[in-house]
């Protein structure tokens, strides 16, 4: 089969210190950001709830200079919503997280590359608790070479060495949140190109790097019995949750990936704190986004309370939370929930990508 493929002649561009390193975007500017407004207190400086301006690869830069807006290849409608990276907090790892609301494109993004370091690419969409997996839309990713078609939420895994990209985002239908990090404290984004070929677009020998749900052994079995539903009860009036949720996505079938995990938070609220404080020897991002809307991108949607070394923070913005190793973290209640809030936790530096934690005593 022949395959003809376009890329980009022009760039109107949104730069992500990731993964992608142009997003196409007509009518839209882009908003106003407090950029390093501080959280208060001693830990406040984990809290990001904002993205760093923006930098373009000098490559990027230099063809935008040269050729200008020649042509619109995309009317995709998007927010840079958060970044960090070891420039911004000292052993941090890199993460990007991008609103990507409507439109299309015909034309691809960022150049195919690798990287020294393990990588993750995630799409998410916003369809509902009807719907928890369904993306809302279509991308087109490349990954060692061969090109998948995305119409489902997933979490693709990058071991360091493998290429990937370019991207297309073929159709976005309603919004869907797109995001890249790395699980190694990074102080600034760096790739190497590579020829980019066609030669084996149609192999699946890296779809085994691609998740499209949660490991179901991690999942309890059903039981439906009495006694089952009568020990959910208790706990559930114990934690004072009338929380409505869905754990949709971890990479814990992919080999050789680390831990992270994405729960959609629909509605509810605890009237007492979960998750016992805690530490780890290696580090720890949490998450918290929220999904009101265009016109309001960094609404958290409700109201979360974190705890970071005894140290309270109340959220209602949307936000990345870096826990260095050893510091201790948690509990968490979500005080309320107006609007889904997609809660998720990466582990930074793992051993062979194993979960451990040491219980402080607290609660």
């Amino acid at each position: 089969m022949k395959h003809t493929y376009r890329f980009l002649k022009w760039s109107l561009i949104l730069v992500i210190p990731g993964l992608l390193a142009a997003v196409l975007i007509t009518g839209q500017s882009v908003g106003a950001i407090q950029f390093g407004k501080a959280e208060p207190g001693k830990y406040g400086k984990y809290f990001i709830f904002d993205a760093k301006p923006m930098e373009l690869p000098t490559e990027v830069a230099a063809k935008a200079k040269k050729e200008g807006q020649k042509e619109k290849a995309s009317n995709v409608q998007a927010t840079r919503l958060l970044s960090l990276d070891g420039s911004r907090i000292t052993g941090a790892p890199y993460m990007d997280f991008v609103w990507l609301w409507k439109g299309s494109s015909s034309d691809y993004v960022e150049a195919e590359h690798v990287h020294d370091f393990d990588e993750f690419i995630g799409f998410i969409g916003t369809l509902g608790p009807s719907d928890p997996h369904g993306l809302g839309g279509e991308m087109e990713v490349w990954l060692g070479g061969e090109r998948y078609m995305i119409t489902k939420s997933c979490l693709i895994y990058v071991p360091k060495g493998v290429k990937h990209c370019p991207i297309r985002f073929v159709r976005i239908d309603s919004p869907i949140l797109f995001f890249t990090g790395s699980f190694q404290a990074k102080e600034k984004y760096q790739r190497t190109l590579t020829q980019f070929t066609t030669t084996h677009a149609d192999e699946r020998n890296y779809a085994k790097y691609i998740s499209y749900d949660v490991n179901p052994k991690k999942l309890p079995p059903a039981d439906e019995s009495a006694e089952a539903k009568k020990k959910r009860q208790q706990m559930r009036q114990e934690s004072g949750s009338t929380i409505e949720s869905a754990r949709i996505l971890d990479l814990d079938l992919v080999e050789g990936a680390p831990y992270i995990d994405f729960v959609w938070m629909y509605k509810g609220y605890e009237k007492n704190p979960t998750h016992p404080e805690h530490a780890h020897e290696w580090g720890e991002i949490f998450g918290y986004i929220g999904s009101v809307g265009q016109h309001d991108p960094h609404n958290l949607g409700g109201e979360v309370e974190f705890w970071v070394a005894g140290e309270k923070h109340v959220l209602n913005r949307s936000c990345l939370v870096w826990i260095p190793p050893g510091l201790p973290h948690c509990p968490v209640r979500f005080a309320r929930i107006d609007k889904p809030i997609l809660w998720f936790t990466i582990g930074i530096g793992m051993k062979n990508g194993k979960y451990t934690l040491t219980p402080t005593g607290k609660q």
